[in-house]
Order: structure tokens, then sequence, then C-alpha cells
């Protein structure tokens, strides 16, 4: 329902950060647990936001499958793949691991399976919505980022081979998402000092 102003209610009655934390701060523990208990209770998106947070080393196969299923349901549910596919929803749930467990070896698995989804859909219907077109290309950027980092340089070998299979995905396709393939072969310029081989 809209207001005059065009917010919605919900975002009308939204209190601000800064005004939650005050009422935080001043809740006792029991409070705070039985709000957590309730917000777990409410989604699906809630308790693997949450779980991830928590998970760590126990458990984090399992939650990082989850997050996987959701990006791969987003262009491929359980039924066949889908008509028209949400890339804001693969996105989400890309970011939300990434933030709950601050594992960046999982952030860059479930990066690149949302490029992986973006290539086939596109290979196999002839084309994709705009949105994960360019979906595709920022998450390689991500990607790209995190690879760069101390800890994502450590990682790189074990990503190498599914990076090559994506790159030439991408330039054996319909047509070719030139970040990706900019991407891809930048890395091995810095980091082995090689040019991809085009098949």
């Amino acid at each position: 329902m809209k207001t005059d102003s065009g917010e919605s209610m919900a975002e009308e009655a939204t209190l601000k950060w800064s005004e939650l934390k005050k009422l935080f701060q001043e809740a006792d523990q029991k409070e705070l647990i039985n709000l957590l208990h309730d917000l777990y209770k409410h989604s699906a998106d809630n308790r693997r936001y949450v779980t991830a947070r928590y998970a760590k080393v126990e458990g984090g196969s399992e939650i990082l499958e989850a997050y996987r299923k959701k990006v791969i349901n987003v262009y491929y549910p359980p039924r066949g793949a889908a008509s028209r596919p949400r890339y804001s929803v693969a996105k989400k749930a890309v970011n939300d691991y990434s933030e709950a467990s601050g594992d960046i070896k999982g952030t860059m698995n479930l990066a690149l399976t949302l490029v992986e989804n973006v290539l086939k859909y596109r290979r196999e219907f002839s084309g994709i919505d705009e949105k994960s077109y360019v979906g595709g290309s920022e998450m390689m950027e991500k990607v790209c980022e995190l690879i760069r980092t101390e800890e994502g340089q450590k990682l790189y070998p074990d990503f190498r081979e599914r990076l090559q299979k994506i790159y030439q995905d991408s330039k054996n396709g319909p047509y070719g998402i030139a970040t990706i393939e900019y991407c891809i072969s930048d890395l091995e310029y810095d980091f082995f000092e090689g040019e991809l081989q085009d098949n």
C-alpha cells in the first residue's frame, strides 16, 4: 500500500538503525534472544544467514550447498529451466553468504556458480535477460577482486581450471561477455605470465 508521497507503509514505519541500536542496547539478553528466535523462524533466508554466520567449520559445507542450490534454482529450478530468471535473487544469495560467513573460498564458489549458470542459460536459450547478462560480468569482477586479496591469491590455483572453462564457455557462446573474458585472461597474465589457449 502506497502513501501520498509514494512510499509504502512498511517503509514509512521502518525505524532507522540508530534508533534500533539504542533500543537494543537497552534491551536485556533474553529479549534479544527471543527476537533472534522469531527472526530465525520467520524465513528460510534468515535461517540460512544465521547458520552461515555461526556454522563456521561444522556444517559449513551443508550451508554452502544450500546457498549454491538457491543460486542454481534461479536459472534451473527442480521443475526445469526458469522462464524468467531473477538475477537479483541469485546475487542476494551470494552476498548474504559472503556477509554472514566471511568465507572467501565459499563466496568465490557461489559467484562462479552464478556465472556458470548465466552462461549455460544463455547458451541453451540463445539469450538471457539484461540483468543476468550484466550480472554475470559483475560476479566475475567480484571473483577477480577476491582473488587479488592475500587469501584469494592462495586459493587461485584451486579455481584455475574452472575459470578457464568459464573463459572458453564465454568465448564460444552466441556472443561473448567481454568483462568475463578480460578478468580471467588478466588473472592469467598476472599469476602465470601466460595467455589462455583458445579452443
